[in-house]
């Protein structure tokens, strides 16, 4: 069995798509268990899969291990049941802190952004 975040991508089902100079995309297929009482995507789903873009993207690009510091997530509207992609762009790295943006996308509709610094470990 996995391990680590490995285990828990394959619980939620986030997986990864492609690497960029400047990020990763990551993509979930959301079905019936990642939804809310109103039939959305619940947004805890959309910010853990903008959170690992986020974290994977910047760990390749430094070649260490990082942390999530602080994140905002802005709900553009609510995300259906499908596909759903993130898409990071590291904005400014530095030594200790780096900060990037992510978008999560249904189709070609913007469902939520997030900006988010992360503290690089070791």
């Amino acid at each position: 069995m996995a391990v680590g975040r490995e285990a828990f991508h394959q619980r939620i089902g986030i997986e990864f798509v492609a690497v960029h100079d400047d990020g990763v995309t990551m993509q979930l297929h959301a079905s019936r268990r990642h939804l809310n009482e109103a039939g959305a995507v619940h947004s805890g789903v959309l910010f853990t899969l903008a959170d690992s873009a986020l974290g994977h993207g910047i760990s390749r690009a430094v070649g260490k291990p990082c942390t999530t510091a602080e994140m905002k997530v802005c709900y553009l509207s609510p995300a259906p049941p499908g596909i759903l992609t993130a898409r990071s762009r590291i904005l400014r790295a530095g030594r200790r802190l780096v900060v990037a943006r992510a978008e999560v996308c249904h189709g070609n509709e913007r469902v939520a952004e997030a900006l988010a610094t992360f503290a690089v470990l070791g």
